[in-house]
């Protein structure tokens, strides 16, 4: 025991000092610790909450979420469809098309290449998706097509991406593809007659960034009746919910699709703008301006008798 305290005595600097010195690595270490699983927890936090784009789920629009095995049949379909186009099985890809699609856009396999494939597929692709918006048994996905060229270049040139708008349709038959814009066809079946003007809608084809609607007009009088001088996109127009106006784009239409002689019938396909949106839902089409005597019209256009045709849709 004299031997530890004269040893304490001698030597108690150098002792309080080392042992100093010991706790204060001990805080060191320990802090060091600390922050390194702090970082390990933050990394591990940020890993599990990185959304998976590859299989959206959640509309980017609305936020509603799609049942998982939906999603899946989605993808799935987007993906083969993808690949496809990538090993130049232009055909087999052509395939996965709806019906509508191939006589709207593309009612030829060739037209499908030299329109579609050959633009957006002249380079391999990879993509990534985005759900926009759907509606019953149709998906419709934003698509980025991106250059594949990351393991020869090193990056992506993103001024190289190509949008496009895709549309997953369910029928008895399974799923089919709508592409490039086009989101669905709906068949319509109303008409409206008024003094001898019959005026059938057949069918209304959903675009991304506008709809076309296509339309039979009979003139059941005995006079050459005019639909719009081609001027004003306001004669001819959709109509929504809110009240809200849609011009049609008849700069498109030649005149002469729009004058119709006495017992004479034709069908035209007319656009509007109105871009797609699943809450602007169109009630009615109305003909504002129809001129009843086109001939008596083209000698004097004061007092001119015109027809106001609306249909409800």
């Amino acid at each position: 025991m004299n031997k530890l305290i004269r040893y304490w005595n001698q030597n108690r600097l150098k002792i309080i000092i080392t042992g100093i010195i010991i706790v204060f690595i001990i805080v060191i270490i320990q802090t060091i610790n600390s922050i390194l699983k702090g970082v390990s927890t933050s990394q591990n936090l940020k890993e599990n909450t990185i959304i998976d784009t590859s299989k959206p789920s959640e509309s980017v629009i609305t936020g509603e979420e799609l049942p998982e095995e939906t999603t899946d049949t989605n993808v799935n379909i987007i993906k083969q469809f993808m690949d496809l186009c990538n090993k130049k099985d232009y055909e087999t890809a052509y395939n996965l098309l709806t019906e509508d699609c191939k006589n709207k856009l593309y009612n030829t396999l060739d037209l499908f290449i030299a329109n579609y494939c050959n633009k957006v597929f002249n380079v391999e692709k990879t993509y990534s998706l985005e759900l926009w918006q759907y509606s019953v048994n149709a998906y419709t996905y934003r698509v980025t097509y991106i250059e594949n060229n990351i393991l020869a270049t090193g990056e992506i040139n993103s001024n190289n991406n190509i949008e496009d708008y895709i549309t997953v349709i369910e029928n008895t038959s399974g799923s089919k593809l709508n592409i490039n814009g086009f989101i669905e066809k709906r068949s319509i079946n109303k008409e409206q007659e008024q003094n001898g003007i019959k005026i059938t809608i057949n069918d209304r084809f959903i675009y991304r960034e506008n709809e076309e609607y296509n339309i039979k007009v009979r003139n059941n009088t005995d006079k050459t009746i005019l639909l719009s001088e081609g001027i004003d996109g306001n004669d001819i127009c959709l109509i929504d919910s809110n009240e809200v106006e849609y011009d049609s784009i008849l700069n498109e239409v030649p005149l002469v699709n729009l004058e119709l002689k006495p017992g004479m019938e034709k069908t035209i396909d007319i656009r509007f703008y109105k871009m797609y949106n699943l809450y602007r839902t169109i009630e009615s089409i109305k003909f504002k301006n129809i001129i009843a005597d086109k001939d008596s019209y083209d000698i004097n256009k004061e007092n001119v008798n015109k027809v106001n045709i609306s249909i409800d849709i």
